[in-house]
């Protein structure tokens, strides 16, 4: 029998990760939707992600970057939209991403 692999546990140090920064919501009610999103920091980007998401969901993603402000773009195939965002661990520091009926927002906070 094959010994089991260990699990992978994350490289990034804890100070170096903003949970829950990301969260995006598909508010289409019969179409999924994919975005990509691209975190930059004076212009270079430090993390890129494409999410597709169901009709009418919601996804909170933990970041690998450090906590601070950052040039947060989102993109459709329809349309796009970008804004400066500070993203960390608190419940109000992240970059709420909404799409759907052709339309993508992207706001530095979320209530």
């Amino acid at each position: 029998m094959p010994l089991a692999s260990p699990p992978q546990e994350s490289t990034t140090p804890p100070e170096q990760t903003c949970a829950d920064a990301l969260l995006l919501r598909n508010y289409e009610g019969a179409q999924t939707v994919t975005v990509d999103v691209t975190i930059s920091d004076d212009g270079t980007p430090v993390h890129e992600t494409t999410v597709t998401l169901d009709p009418l969901t919601l996804k909170s993603i933990d970041l690998p970057i450090a906590p601070g402000d950052y040039r947060v773009q989102a993109a459709t195939d329809d349309n796009d939209a970008a804004s400066i965002c500070t993203l960390g661990s608190a419940p109000t520091e992240l970059a709420f991403v909404e799409a759907g009926n052709g339309i993508v927002s992207v706001v530095g906070e979320a209530y």
